[in-house]
């Protein structure tokens, strides 16, 4: 993920293991998952990668919005999607208290 620091990378890849462990969970596909939450199929094959876009590979950075219909067809909040991604940035910025 050229062009993104190490704490973007570290968010991203947290939550794309979390929108993807917890779509398996629930037994869906990328597709089902992606037509529920009104997102092009393609965009959220890239989320499940860490990803943004193909051409520039940076790192996945996801609308609010986006995390609120993915939380929706996922059946958790958004704050389950994130938490585990925080406290990675957090180890990576060499916090020792939640900033979040």
């Amino acid at each position: 993920m050229q062009n993104s620091s190490a704490a973007e990378r570290v968010l991203a890849t947290a939550l794309a293991k979390k929108i993807r462990s917890r779509r398996t969970e629930l037994g869906k596909t990328q597709e089902q998952v992606a037509s529920e939450a009104d997102i092009d199929r393609n965009h959220y094959q890239l989320m499940e990668s860490a990803r943004s876009n193909r051409k520039s590979n940076s790192a996945l950075n996801p609308r609010l919005q986006t995390l609120i219909r993915l939380s929706r067809v996922l059946e958790c909040s958004v704050s389950d999607l994130i938490d585990e991604a925080i406290d990675q940035y957090n180890e990576v910025e060499g916090f020792n208290d939640r900033i979040f």
